[in-house]
Protein backbone atom coordinates (compact mmCIF):
# COMPACT_ATOMS: atom_id res chain seq x y z
CA UNK A 1 0.00 0.00 0.00
CA UNK A 2 3.05 2.14 0.80
CA UNK A 3 4.12 2.11 -2.53
CA UNK A 4 1.26 2.32 -4.41
CA UNK A 5 0.24 5.98 -2.28
CA UNK A 6 3.63 7.12 -3.46
CA UNK A 7 2.77 6.26 -7.11
CA UNK A 8 0.05 7.42 -6.89
CA UNK A 9 1.49 10.80 -5.79
CA UNK A 10 4.34 10.86 -7.86
CA UNK A 11 1.56 10.80 -10.44
CA UNK A 12 -0.52 13.77 -9.24
CA UNK A 13 2.80 15.80 -8.85
CA UNK A 14 3.27 15.68 -12.42
CA UNK A 15 0.14 16.18 -13.14
CA UNK A 16 -0.30 19.22 -11.09
CA UNK A 17 3.42 20.80 -12.57
CA UNK A 18 2.25 20.20 -15.97
CA UNK A 19 -0.83 22.77 -15.28
CA UNK A 20 1.84 25.17 -14.20
CA UNK A 21 1.81 24.72 -10.31
CA UNK A 22 5.23 25.47 -8.33
CA UNK A 23 7.39 22.86 -6.45
CA UNK A 24 6.37 23.11 -2.74
CA UNK A 25 8.97 25.65 -0.85
CA UNK A 26 11.67 24.56 1.74
CA UNK A 27 9.99 23.90 5.26
CA UNK A 28 11.44 23.37 8.61
CA UNK A 29 12.31 20.71 9.84
CA UNK A 30 10.34 19.34 12.82
CA UNK A 31 11.58 20.49 16.62
CA UNK A 32 11.08 16.55 17.98
CA UNK A 33 10.54 13.27 16.08
CA UNK A 34 7.66 12.26 18.10
CA UNK A 35 8.68 9.96 20.90
CA UNK A 36 5.57 9.54 23.13
CA UNK A 37 6.95 10.45 26.70
CA UNK A 38 9.53 13.41 25.02
CA UNK A 39 8.25 14.83 21.99
CA UNK A 40 10.55 17.39 21.34
CA UNK A 41 13.33 15.35 21.80
CA UNK A 42 15.13 14.61 18.23
CA UNK A 43 14.56 17.09 14.88
CA UNK A 44 13.54 16.15 11.50
CA UNK A 45 14.82 16.84 8.08
CA UNK A 46 17.85 15.36 8.88
CA UNK A 47 20.15 12.00 9.79
CA UNK A 48 23.83 12.85 11.40
CA UNK A 49 26.53 10.63 10.93
CA UNK A 50 29.47 12.25 13.29
CA UNK A 51 29.83 15.03 15.70
CA UNK A 52 33.29 16.00 15.89
CA UNK A 53 33.37 17.90 19.57
CA UNK A 54 36.52 20.15 20.68
CA UNK A 55 36.42 20.97 24.48
CA UNK A 56 38.32 22.71 26.82
CA UNK A 57 37.16 22.42 30.27
CA UNK A 58 38.75 24.12 33.53
CA UNK A 59 37.94 22.35 36.33
CA UNK A 60 39.02 25.05 39.04
CA UNK A 61 35.77 27.65 36.84
CA UNK A 62 33.77 25.26 35.66
CA UNK A 63 33.67 26.35 32.45
CA UNK A 64 33.32 24.99 29.22
CA UNK A 65 34.69 26.54 25.85
CA UNK A 66 33.96 24.12 22.84
CA UNK A 67 32.97 23.75 19.23
CA UNK A 68 30.97 21.28 18.30
CA UNK A 69 31.24 20.22 14.05
CA UNK A 70 28.41 17.91 12.91
CA UNK A 71 27.59 16.48 9.56
CA UNK A 72 24.31 15.10 8.56
CA UNK A 73 22.36 14.43 5.27
CA UNK A 74 19.28 16.52 4.49
CA UNK A 75 16.19 13.51 4.28
CA UNK A 76 13.96 16.97 2.83
CA UNK A 77 14.42 20.31 1.88
CA UNK A 78 15.26 22.76 4.44
CA UNK A 79 14.29 26.37 5.06
CA UNK A 80 15.46 25.98 9.44
CA UNK A 81 16.53 22.94 11.62
CA UNK A 82 17.12 22.23 15.04
CA UNK A 83 19.54 20.85 17.23
CA UNK A 84 18.91 20.41 20.92
CA UNK A 85 21.25 22.41 23.40
CA UNK A 86 20.26 22.34 27.12
CA UNK A 87 21.72 26.06 28.52
CA UNK A 88 25.63 27.30 27.69
CA UNK A 89 25.76 30.38 25.64
CA UNK A 90 26.08 30.17 21.41
CA UNK A 91 28.51 32.13 19.91
CA UNK A 92 27.86 31.44 16.86
CA UNK A 93 26.60 29.27 13.66
CA UNK A 94 28.06 28.28 10.75
CA UNK A 95 26.38 25.97 8.22
CA UNK A 96 28.19 24.99 4.90
CA UNK A 97 30.88 27.17 6.06
CA UNK A 98 27.91 30.33 5.97
CA UNK A 99 27.10 32.36 9.23
CA UNK A 100 23.65 31.11 9.71
CA UNK A 101 20.99 32.73 11.75
CA UNK A 102 19.65 31.14 15.09
CA UNK A 103 17.64 31.55 18.19
CA UNK A 104 16.55 29.34 21.24
CA UNK A 105 13.35 28.32 22.01
CA UNK A 106 11.57 25.68 24.57
CA UNK A 107 13.84 23.84 26.81
CA UNK A 108 16.53 22.93 24.34
CA UNK A 109 16.02 24.14 20.95
CA UNK A 110 18.70 25.46 19.46
CA UNK A 111 16.39 26.89 15.60
CA UNK A 112 18.95 27.35 13.30
CA UNK A 113 18.42 29.37 9.58
CA UNK A 114 20.83 29.02 7.11
CA UNK A 115 22.09 31.67 4.56
CA UNK A 116 20.25 29.68 2.12
CA UNK A 117 17.55 26.60 1.64
CA UNK A 118 19.20 22.78 2.01
CA UNK A 119 18.46 20.33 -1.01
CA UNK A 120 17.57 17.19 0.02
CA UNK A 121 19.44 14.45 0.20
CA UNK A 122 22.73 17.08 0.36
CA UNK A 123 25.37 16.70 2.93
CA UNK A 124 25.84 19.55 5.43
CA UNK A 125 28.64 20.64 7.83
CA UNK A 126 27.19 22.42 11.47
CA UNK A 127 29.83 24.03 12.92
CA UNK A 128 28.62 25.77 16.49
CA UNK A 129 30.93 27.44 18.51
CA UNK A 130 29.19 27.76 22.21
CA UNK A 131 30.50 27.90 26.09
CA UNK A 132 29.35 28.52 29.67
CA UNK A 133 28.87 25.96 32.80
CA UNK A 134 27.15 22.97 31.85
CA UNK A 135 24.69 21.20 34.24
CA UNK A 136 22.79 18.59 35.15
CA UNK A 137 19.29 17.28 34.35
CA UNK A 138 17.10 15.49 37.21
CA UNK A 139 14.94 12.11 36.14
CA UNK A 140 12.57 10.92 38.64
CA UNK A 141 13.90 7.51 38.72
CA UNK A 142 17.88 7.25 37.75
CA UNK A 143 18.40 10.73 39.46
CA UNK A 144 20.26 13.38 38.05
CA UNK A 145 22.33 13.06 34.86
CA UNK A 146 24.23 14.95 32.20
CA UNK A 147 26.95 16.45 33.28
CA UNK A 148 27.20 16.81 37.22
CA UNK A 149 30.10 17.30 39.17
CA UNK A 150 32.02 15.08 41.13
CA UNK A 151 33.59 14.64 44.82
CA UNK A 152 37.25 14.63 43.52
CA UNK A 153 35.94 18.34 41.42
CA UNK A 154 35.65 16.50 38.15
CA UNK A 155 32.69 15.85 36.29
CA UNK A 156 30.97 13.15 34.91
CA UNK A 157 28.60 13.68 32.03
CA UNK A 158 26.33 10.19 31.21
CA UNK A 159 22.86 8.86 31.84
CA UNK A 160 19.36 8.19 30.16
CA UNK A 161 17.03 8.97 28.83
CA UNK A 162 19.01 12.53 28.35
CA UNK A 163 22.72 13.63 28.83
CA UNK A 164 23.90 14.84 25.86
CA UNK A 165 22.60 17.77 25.10
CA UNK A 166 23.71 19.14 28.52
CA UNK A 167 27.11 19.66 26.79
CA UNK A 168 26.80 19.74 23.22
CA UNK A 169 24.23 20.45 20.41
CA UNK A 170 22.92 17.23 19.48
CA UNK A 171 20.01 15.59 17.66
CA UNK A 172 18.92 13.84 21.16
CA UNK A 173 17.08 10.69 19.62
CA UNK A 174 18.13 7.38 20.12
CA UNK A 175 17.16 6.86 16.46
CA UNK A 176 20.01 8.69 15.34
CA UNK A 177 22.86 7.00 15.97
CA UNK A 178 26.25 8.74 14.74
CA UNK A 179 29.86 8.09 14.55
CA UNK A 180 31.92 10.09 16.94
CA UNK A 181 35.18 11.93 17.84
CA UNK A 182 35.81 14.12 21.16
CA UNK A 183 39.18 16.14 21.76
CA UNK A 184 39.56 17.42 25.04
CA UNK A 185 42.06 20.04 26.33
CA UNK A 186 42.20 19.70 30.12
CA UNK A 187 44.72 21.12 32.75
CA UNK A 188 47.92 18.63 33.13
CA UNK A 189 47.10 16.66 35.78
CA UNK A 190 43.61 15.83 35.04
CA UNK A 191 42.71 13.26 31.73
CA UNK A 192 39.33 12.53 30.48
CA UNK A 193 37.47 9.57 29.35
CA UNK A 194 34.87 8.55 26.75
CA UNK A 195 33.14 5.71 24.32
CA UNK A 196 35.62 3.98 21.99
CA UNK A 197 39.38 4.49 21.80
CA UNK A 198 41.75 6.66 23.18
CA UNK A 199 44.76 8.22 21.59
CA UNK A 200 47.69 9.28 23.14
CA UNK A 201 47.44 12.09 25.75
CA UNK A 202 49.90 15.23 24.81
CA UNK A 203 50.79 17.79 27.49
CA UNK A 204 51.87 20.61 26.50
CA UNK A 205 52.07 24.44 27.99
CA UNK A 206 50.68 22.95 30.95
CA UNK A 207 47.41 21.39 29.24
CA UNK A 208 46.85 18.26 28.55
CA UNK A 209 44.85 17.14 25.27
CA UNK A 210 43.16 13.78 24.23
CA UNK A 211 41.48 12.62 21.63
CA UNK A 212 38.45 9.71 21.87
CA UNK A 213 36.56 8.14 18.77
CA UNK A 214 33.76 5.69 18.59
CA UNK A 215 31.61 4.45 16.16
CA UNK A 216 27.96 4.75 15.56
CA UNK A 217 26.20 5.54 18.95
CA UNK A 218 23.06 6.63 20.25
CA UNK A 219 23.11 10.05 22.58
CA UNK A 220 22.36 8.84 25.35
CA UNK A 221 25.42 6.06 25.25
CA UNK A 222 27.68 9.16 25.15
CA UNK A 223 29.43 9.26 28.30
CA UNK A 224 32.84 12.04 29.15
CA UNK A 225 34.47 12.07 32.53
CA UNK A 226 36.85 14.48 32.99
CA UNK A 227 38.88 14.25 36.67
CA UNK A 228 42.36 13.14 38.14
CA UNK A 229 41.76 9.08 36.77
CA UNK A 230 43.82 6.56 37.19
CA UNK A 231 43.60 3.87 33.81
CA UNK A 232 44.08 0.20 33.63
CA UNK A 233 44.32 -1.33 30.50
CA UNK A 234 44.71 -5.04 29.15
CA UNK A 235 43.15 -7.06 26.14
CA UNK A 236 41.10 -9.89 26.44
CA UNK A 237 41.12 -11.99 23.38
CA UNK A 238 41.20 -9.52 20.61
CA UNK A 239 39.20 -6.66 22.87
CA UNK A 240 41.43 -3.75 24.02
CA UNK A 241 40.16 -2.98 27.77
CA UNK A 242 40.43 0.32 29.54
CA UNK A 243 39.29 1.13 32.84
CA UNK A 244 39.00 4.78 34.28
CA UNK A 245 39.24 5.27 38.35
CA UNK A 246 38.31 8.47 39.70
CA UNK A 247 39.99 9.61 43.09
CA UNK A 248 38.28 7.70 46.53
CA UNK A 249 36.33 5.11 43.71
CA UNK A 250 36.57 2.02 45.18
CA UNK A 251 35.75 -0.23 41.38
CA UNK A 252 39.11 -1.78 40.89
CA UNK A 253 37.87 -5.37 41.92
CA UNK A 254 34.83 -5.14 39.29
CA UNK A 255 37.69 -4.05 36.49
CA UNK A 256 39.43 -7.31 37.72
CA UNK A 257 36.65 -9.41 37.15
CA UNK A 258 35.80 -7.43 33.89
CA UNK A 259 37.25 -9.89 31.33
CA UNK A 260 35.58 -12.89 32.93
CA UNK A 261 32.62 -11.20 32.80
CA UNK A 262 32.91 -10.23 29.13
CA UNK A 263 33.93 -14.10 28.04
CA UNK A 264 30.50 -15.39 29.69
CA UNK A 265 28.74 -12.98 28.09
CA UNK A 266 30.73 -13.62 25.00
CA UNK A 267 29.45 -17.54 24.97
CA UNK A 268 25.81 -16.05 26.25
CA UNK A 269 25.18 -13.58 23.81
CA UNK A 270 28.12 -13.93 20.44
CA UNK A 271 31.30 -12.27 20.33
CA UNK A 272 31.44 -9.29 21.18
CA UNK A 273 31.56 -6.17 18.14
CA UNK A 274 32.90 -3.10 19.71
CA UNK A 275 36.55 -2.98 19.71
CA UNK A 276 37.02 -1.93 22.63
CA UNK A 277 35.23 -2.00 26.27
CA UNK A 278 35.82 -0.84 30.08
CA UNK A 279 34.47 0.95 32.86
CA UNK A 280 34.41 4.18 34.59
CA UNK A 281 34.02 4.00 38.18
CA UNK A 282 33.22 7.43 40.68
CA UNK A 283 33.85 7.64 44.32
CA UNK A 284 30.00 8.45 45.13
CA UNK A 285 27.02 6.16 44.68
CA UNK A 286 24.76 6.52 41.90
CA UNK A 287 20.78 5.46 41.76
CA UNK A 288 21.28 4.30 38.43
CA UNK A 289 24.43 2.42 36.64
CA UNK A 290 24.76 3.33 32.78
CA UNK A 291 25.51 0.93 29.97
CA UNK A 292 27.28 4.07 28.26
CA UNK A 293 28.67 2.26 24.60
CA UNK A 294 32.07 0.53 25.21
CA UNK A 295 32.25 2.64 28.69
CA UNK A 296 29.58 1.82 31.61
CA UNK A 297 29.88 4.29 34.29
CA UNK A 298 29.45 2.69 37.80
CA UNK A 299 29.25 4.18 41.11
CA UNK A 300 30.59 3.35 44.56
CA UNK A 301 27.76 1.33 44.99
CA UNK A 302 27.96 -0.84 42.20
CA UNK A 303 28.35 -4.41 42.51
CA UNK A 304 28.93 -7.03 40.19
CA UNK A 305 25.59 -7.40 39.05
CA UNK A 306 25.68 -4.15 38.03
CA UNK A 307 28.82 -4.74 36.35
CA UNK A 308 26.86 -7.92 34.29
CA UNK A 309 24.12 -5.61 33.41
CA UNK A 310 25.95 -2.82 32.05
CA UNK A 311 28.14 -5.32 30.02
CA UNK A 312 25.51 -7.11 28.92
CA UNK A 313 23.77 -3.91 27.60
CA UNK A 314 26.40 -3.67 25.29
CA UNK A 315 23.95 -5.97 23.23
CA UNK A 316 20.90 -5.63 24.76
CA UNK A 317 20.90 -1.53 24.45
CA UNK A 318 23.97 -0.50 22.54
CA UNK A 319 23.70 -2.47 19.58
CA UNK A 320 20.05 -2.53 19.37
CA UNK A 321 19.03 0.02 21.01
CA UNK A 322 16.00 1.43 22.33
CA UNK A 323 13.25 2.83 19.57
CA UNK A 324 10.81 4.72 21.86
CA UNK A 325 11.67 5.45 25.71
CA UNK A 326 7.85 3.83 26.36
CA UNK A 327 10.13 0.68 25.09
CA UNK A 328 12.91 0.79 27.90
CA UNK A 329 11.72 -3.47 28.86
CA UNK A 330 13.08 -4.38 25.54
CA UNK A 331 16.58 -4.21 26.16
CA UNK A 332 16.90 -3.26 29.97
CA UNK A 333 15.22 -5.99 31.11
CA UNK A 334 16.95 -9.11 29.35
CA UNK A 335 20.91 -7.04 29.86
CA UNK A 336 19.23 -7.04 33.45
CA UNK A 337 18.89 -10.70 33.84
CA UNK A 338 22.04 -12.02 32.39
CA UNK A 339 23.12 -11.23 36.11
CA UNK A 340 20.60 -13.70 37.47
CA UNK A 341 22.14 -15.84 34.64
CA UNK A 342 25.89 -14.88 36.23
CA UNK A 343 24.96 -16.02 39.45
CA UNK A 344 23.04 -19.52 38.60
CA UNK A 345 26.57 -20.07 36.64
CA UNK A 346 28.87 -18.70 38.60
CA UNK A 347 27.81 -18.58 41.98
CA UNK A 348 25.32 -22.21 41.85
CA UNK A 349 21.90 -20.13 42.59
CA UNK A 350 18.78 -21.96 41.85
CA UNK A 351 17.00 -19.41 39.95
CA UNK A 352 13.94 -21.02 40.36
CA UNK A 353 14.14 -20.97 44.07
CA UNK A 354 14.94 -17.54 43.86
CA UNK A 355 12.26 -16.58 41.55
CA UNK A 356 9.16 -18.39 44.23
CA UNK A 357 11.23 -16.24 46.87
CA UNK A 358 10.86 -13.12 45.09
CA UNK A 359 7.19 -13.57 44.13
CA UNK A 360 6.05 -14.52 47.52
CA UNK A 361 7.75 -11.63 48.48
CA UNK A 362 5.10 -9.40 46.47
CA UNK A 363 2.05 -11.19 46.09
CA UNK A 364 0.36 -8.72 47.96
CA UNK A 365 2.12 -5.95 46.83
CA UNK A 366 -0.05 -3.64 44.96
CA UNK A 367 2.05 -1.21 43.83
CA UNK A 368 4.65 -3.62 42.57
CA UNK A 369 2.37 -5.49 40.40
CA UNK A 370 0.63 -1.67 38.89
CA UNK A 371 4.19 -0.81 37.27
CA UNK A 372 3.60 -1.88 33.34
CA UNK A 373 6.38 -2.83 31.99
CA UNK A 374 5.27 -2.07 28.41
CA UNK A 375 4.89 1.77 28.09
CA UNK A 376 5.07 2.38 32.18
CA UNK A 377 4.50 6.39 31.81
CA UNK A 378 6.89 9.34 31.61
CA UNK A 379 9.43 9.52 33.69
CA UNK A 380 8.95 5.94 34.65
CA UNK A 381 11.08 4.21 31.88
CA UNK A 382 13.26 3.00 34.43
CA UNK A 383 10.61 2.15 37.34
CA UNK A 384 9.79 -1.46 37.14
CA UNK A 385 12.45 -3.20 34.68
CA UNK A 386 15.44 -4.45 37.49
CA UNK A 387 12.79 -6.33 40.01
CA UNK A 388 9.71 -7.02 38.31
CA UNK A 389 11.23 -7.03 34.74
CA UNK A 390 13.44 -10.08 36.27
CA UNK A 391 10.84 -12.23 37.30
CA UNK A 392 9.12 -11.72 34.06
CA UNK A 393 12.17 -12.56 32.15
CA UNK A 394 12.47 -15.84 34.39
CA UNK A 395 9.36 -16.48 33.53
CA UNK A 396 9.18 -16.21 29.96
CA UNK A 397 12.56 -18.49 30.05
CA UNK A 398 10.48 -21.11 31.98
CA UNK A 399 7.18 -20.15 29.27
CA UNK A 400 9.19 -20.50 26.09
CA UNK A 401 11.78 -23.06 27.00
CA UNK A 402 15.75 -22.95 27.35
CA UNK A 403 16.67 -23.51 23.45
CA UNK A 404 14.09 -20.50 22.16
CA UNK A 405 14.73 -18.37 25.45
CA UNK A 406 18.80 -19.04 24.77
CA UNK A 407 18.23 -18.26 20.92
CA UNK A 408 16.56 -14.81 21.77
CA UNK A 409 19.09 -13.61 23.89
CA UNK A 410 21.87 -13.91 21.26
CA UNK A 411 19.55 -13.36 18.13
CA UNK A 412 17.53 -10.61 18.82
CA UNK A 413 20.40 -8.21 19.13
CA UNK A 414 22.44 -9.71 16.38
CA UNK A 415 20.49 -9.38 13.77
CA UNK A 416 18.87 -5.68 14.67
CA UNK A 417 22.50 -4.64 15.24
CA UNK A 418 22.86 -1.11 14.34
CA UNK A 419 19.08 -0.98 15.26
CA UNK A 420 16.48 0.44 16.92
CA UNK A 421 13.66 -2.32 17.93
CA UNK A 422 10.25 -1.40 20.20
CA UNK A 423 8.46 -3.58 22.51
CA UNK A 424 6.12 -5.19 20.13
CA UNK A 425 9.02 -5.76 17.40
CA UNK A 426 10.12 -8.09 20.39
CA UNK A 427 6.92 -9.27 21.46
CA UNK A 428 6.34 -10.68 17.18
CA UNK A 429 9.92 -12.03 17.46
CA UNK A 430 9.50 -14.27 20.49
CA UNK A 431 6.01 -15.59 19.32
CA UNK A 432 8.15 -16.62 15.74
CA UNK A 433 11.03 -18.30 17.99
CA UNK A 434 9.04 -19.76 20.42
CA UNK A 435 6.51 -20.80 17.45
CA UNK A 436 3.77 -20.42 20.12
CA UNK A 437 0.94 -17.83 20.94
CA UNK A 438 2.16 -15.68 23.65
CA UNK A 439 -0.29 -13.18 23.78
CA UNK A 440 -2.22 -13.56 26.93
CA UNK A 441 1.24 -14.34 28.86
CA UNK A 442 2.93 -11.16 27.36
CA UNK A 443 -0.29 -9.16 28.18
CA UNK A 444 -0.72 -10.21 31.88
CA UNK A 445 3.06 -9.49 32.66
CA UNK A 446 4.19 -6.13 30.88
CA UNK A 447 0.94 -4.79 29.70
CA UNK A 448 -1.15 -5.41 33.31
CA UNK A 449 -1.25 -3.60 36.15
CA UNK A 450 -2.01 -6.69 38.69
CA UNK A 451 -0.05 -9.90 39.51
CA UNK A 452 -0.62 -12.43 36.37
CA UNK A 453 -2.32 -15.15 37.40
CA UNK A 454 -0.51 -18.38 38.42
CA UNK A 455 -0.88 -20.46 35.13
CA UNK A 456 1.79 -17.40 34.02
CA UNK A 457 3.58 -16.79 37.23
CA UNK A 458 5.09 -20.43 37.30
CA UNK A 459 4.47 -21.73 32.85
CA UNK A 460 5.44 -25.28 32.52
Amino acid sequence: MRRIGLALGAVATTLALGAGTALAAPEPGKDGVGDPYYPTDGNGGYDVSKYDLNLSYNPGSKLLDATAKITAKTTQELSQFNLDLRGLTVRSVKVNGQAAKFTRTGEHELVITPAAPLAKDAEITVEVSYCGRPGPVRHPVTGLGGWRGTPSGGVIAAGAPHSASTWFPVNDTPLDKAELSITTSVPEGWHTVANGTRSKPVTQNGRTTTTWTAEAVAPHLIALGIDRYTFQESTVDSTSVLSAFAPGSNGKPLADKLPEVLKFLNAKLGDYHFGTVGTIHLADSQPYQVGAQTRPVLGRNADLKALVRTLAAQWWGASMSVENWSDTCTHECFANYLGWMWAEAKEGKDLDAEYRKAVDAVRGNAAFWARKLADPGKGKEFSAIYDKGALFTHALRRKIGERAFNTVLSNFPTINQGWNQGWHDLELYLEAEAQMDLKEFLDAWSHSTTIPADKHLFPA
